[in-house]
This record gives structure tokens, C-alpha cells and sequence, in this order.
């Protein structure tokens, strides 16, 4: 899990609290704080430390979210290794069916799962972000759209060092390395349960809007295409359609997301 000064210390401990809860406990938790943050959030961590098998780490200045997570697995001990955001809540069988799964699936990388998303209250759910959990659909599916949902999975540390781990994409470098890793011939798999609550609001549509997010995309699909995981007539629909969703109005993406993408 990665932090930094603009997250909100009350979903922050939720977050933790949701890690002490869990049926199968964490045996470590690396914590990343990328930068300064403000005594509110260190409070929070100092609080939880004495509660959780906290590990703290603290880049000096503010690196970004994939050179966090870079660095955060290469602390990791084990070698299976979930992935958190600091605003979200864990079901509470979350590790138990993802450790399990792994445990019975060898051939797999890397398991999700559905999220439940909610603005106020985990007991108000507003949409369900599902996606395929067969293997070999989520291969074709990634071609197009991203196949597992970030702060749900569990992973091998060992096969995503393979392939090099994370890279420095803003916003998409989770994508960037599902790519890598499923055309390495590495397999991905997601548990059909939302496993992960995470919280919505205008300002996620708006995050994922706008010039600077299609052009990340867009290097990201030129990455893909140079690696052959996706072909050129692939690209260009790729590219016209990540396009239009990113250049229209918020309240328009929007729309589109819970219409067509929930």
C-alpha cells in the first residue's frame, strides 16, 4: 500500500481496519509513504503500527504511484503479495479465497476480483465493477480494456519481477504490466466476488478525463503494440475510442462508466 499527503486519514484507518479484520491476516504490511504528509496521516500509521505488522517506508519526495509500488514489492518478504489502496476496505475472506485460489491454481500470476463501489457507506453500494474470470478470456479482453481491477488482485512476486515489474505510467501502469505479464505467457484469473469495496466520486471520472490521461494511454497502447500484444488495426481502435471517452465532458464519462463499464 502507497500513501501520500492529499489521502484522507479517516478512509486511511477504515482501510486498516479492514486489514486487522481479515479471516487469513496479512503476515506484513509494507506501507510506502511517497513524501511529506501531514501529522494527521502519521498518526494514523503510528497508531495502527501497534496493532498491524506494519512496515514503514518513506521516499523523501513524492515519486508517483508505479515507482512506489516498484519499490514496494522488492521489500516484500513473501511470495505471495496483495495489492491495497489506502482509501479502500477489504472484504473480510478477501486474503483467505485469494491465497487459497493461488495455493490450487499454480499455472495463475495474478487473481482479482469484482469491486463494490460506494460514496457514503459499504452498506450503500451504487455499482459493481465485474469483469471475466476465465483466463482465457481475460488474454482478449486485456487487448482491449484493462482485466483486472488494481487494488483487487494478489500476486507472485517472483512473475512480476519477471517482466520487470512496475514502470513509471501515471494512472496506467497497472495496465502496462498485465500486458507485459500476459504476453510473457503468464496467465491472470479473476475471483467472481467483489472482494474489494471502493469508494467513487466525481472527482475519479474527472481523474481519469483530459489530454495528459489520453496521451499516457496512448503510450501505453504503442508499448503493446510494439511488443506484438496487440496488432495495428487493435491500436487504432484503441486509440479512437480511449480518445473520445477521455476528451468529453466529465458528466458525459461519467455516464459512460456506469452505463458500459459496470
Amino acid at each position: 500500500m502507497s500513501f501520500y499527503k492529499k489521502d484522507n486519514s479517516d478512509y486511511l484507518e477504515q482501510a486498516f481496519y479492514s486489514l486487522q479484520g481479515q479471516t487469513l491476516p496479512a503476515d506484513e504490511i509494507i506501507l510506502i509513504q511517497d513524501g511529506q504528509v501531514g501529522a494527521d496521516l502519521e498518526n494514523i500509521v503510528k497508531k495502527w503500527s501497534q496493532r498491524l505488522p506494519i512496515r514503514l517506508f518513506v521516499n523523501r519526495e513524492n515519486i508517483g504511484l508505479g515507482m512506489s509500488l516498484k519499490k514496494g514489492l522488492e521489500l516484500c518478504s513473501y511470495e505471495f503479495v496483495a495489492r491495497m489502496d489506502s482509501d479502500d476496505i477489504c472484504h473480510p475472506e478477501r486474503f483467505e479465497h485469494q491465497y487459497n485460489f493461488l495455493k490450487s491454481h499454480p499455472e495463475i500470476a495474478v487473481v482479482g476480483s469484482w469491486i463494490a463501489e460506494f460514496s457514503e457507506t459499504i452498506e450503500k453500494i451504487s455499482n459493481y465493477r465485474k469483469l471475466p474470470s476465465d483466463s482465457e478470456e481475460l488474454f482478449f479482453f486485456a487487448k482491449k480494456r484493462c482485466p483486472l481491477n488494481h487494488p483487487t488482485v494478489m500476486y507472485r512476486k517472483s512473475d512480476i519481477n519477471k517482466v520487470g515489474s512496475y514502470f513509471n505510467f501515471r494512472f496506467q501502469q497497472d495496465y502496462h504490466l498485465w500486458g507485459r505479464l500476459l504476453n510473457s505467457g503468464f496467465r491472470i484469473a479473476n475471483i467472481p466476488k467483489s472482494l474489494v469495496y471502493m469508494r467513487v466520486d466525481e472527482r475519479l471520472f474527472n481523474r481519469r478525463g483530459g489530454i495528459r490521461y489520453f496521451q499516457i494511454e496512448t503510450q501505453v497502447q504503442k508499448t503493446f503494440l510494439d511488443i506484438g500484444f496487440i496488432n495495428k488495426l487493435e491500436f487504432i481502435r484503441n486509440y479512437i475510442i480511449r480518445g473520445c471517452i477521455r476528451l468529453i465532458p466529465n458528466s458525459l464519462r461519467k455516464n459512460f462508466y456506469e452505463t458500459f463499464l459496470r
